[in-house]
């Protein structure tokens, strides 16, 4: 069984804990646990831009939840906390690699909206 070493390329026999080549010790780990760990991880995405992160992680409820003031905090809470896990469960993906193409897209477009409202905020202070 044969896989490539992450650093430089080369193929390395899949029982070996490290590349030949480069030295790089690998980590080989099934593709269900890789899946599962993404799963638990927490959402910065919608910590930072909860209503759009929502919307586009196809979590319709929790959208609908955060935009009631007092229940919005806990929305925001579990979209953090389980969002991931919810939208992967609910969201009707076709794949795999859609999903986590959208959670990485959501993520990034998290930090462009902080960004946006930072400027904004440095021309309005004045």
């Amino acid at each position: 069984m044969e896989t490539t070493c992450t650093n430089c390329k080369k193929e390395v026999d899949a029982l070996k804990a490290k590349c030949a080549a480069c030295g790089l010790t690998l980590v080989l780990e099934p593709d269900e646990a890789k899946r599962a760990r993404s799963l638990r991880m927490p959402s910065l995405g919608a910590l930072l831009f909860t209503q759009g992160w929502t919307l586009g992680a196809r979590t319709y409820l929790l959208f609908l939840l955060s935009l009631i003031p007092v229940v919005g905090l806990g929305a925001l809470v579990i979209a953090v906390l389980f969002g991931r896990r919810l939208s992967w469960k609910h969201g009707e993906w076709a794949s795999w690699e859609e999903f986590e193409e959208r959670m990485h897209w959501l993520d990034l477009l998290s930090f462009v909206w902080i960004g946006i409202l930072a400027i904004i905020w440095l021309f309005l202070r004045k």
